[in-house]
């Protein structure tokens, strides 16, 4: 299926974590709508197995997909998203279309609205922005377990997804130019 359709490119499989492999990459291309944000989740859902790691996931990405919404060109335009399984992480970035200012953790925690970015923090093991006010990635690093009990450790050098590091070329990921309308 295409990208503009939504769904996942060619490199992408379906099914869950079991059939989704290290290193293997699922991406999506949506319309920046919070509606779609109901959609990112079960796309998402449908990729991992049911686990308080998946209900991380589904946050962090929910959240960074909402602030693409929200605070760049992307609620008017598309966001995408990558999921990549990279032991012991699970790797999530959003790509959005640029906005003025930089993500931001505000840390109000009487405020109604800005937490976001401090409970993405609080869910993942690293996090990180590339680009500007042309288009930029958000990505978090959340720590996949094999099992109850199982020690996940830090990964020793900072691993950008790929999305991001196209992004960081100055340029919008190349797996979304089917939407150069967009």
């Amino acid at each position: 299926m295409s990208a503009t359709s939504g769904a996942p490119d060619q490199s992408s499989a379906a099914g869950a974590l079991s059939g989704f492999v290290p290193g293997q990459r699922c991406r999506r291309v949506l319309p920046g709508e919070e509606r779609q944000l109901g959609v990112l989740r079960r796309w998402l859902a449908s990729l991992l197995p049911d686990c308080p790691a998946r209900d991380d996931v589904l946050v962090v990405a929910t959240e960074l997909a909402s602030n693409a919404i929200q605070h760049t060109a992307s609620g008017l335009s598309w966001f995408a998203v990558e999921v990549t399984w990279h032991e012991p992480v699970v790797h999530i970035a959003v790509a959005d279309c640029g906005g003025p200012g930089e993500p931001q953790v505000i840390d109000d925690p009487a405020g109604e609205r800005g937490r976001g970015l401090r409970l993405v923090q609080g869910l993942s093991v690293r996090t990180g922005y590339i680009g500007d006010q042309h288009g930029r990635t958000v990505w978090a690093q959340i720590a996949w377990t094999a099992g109850p009990g199982a020690a996940v450790p830090a990964p020793s050098q900072p691993s950008v997804p790929a999305v991001a590091r196209e992004t960081a070329r100055g340029r919008r990921p190349a797996w979304t130019a089917s939407l150069a309308s967009a």
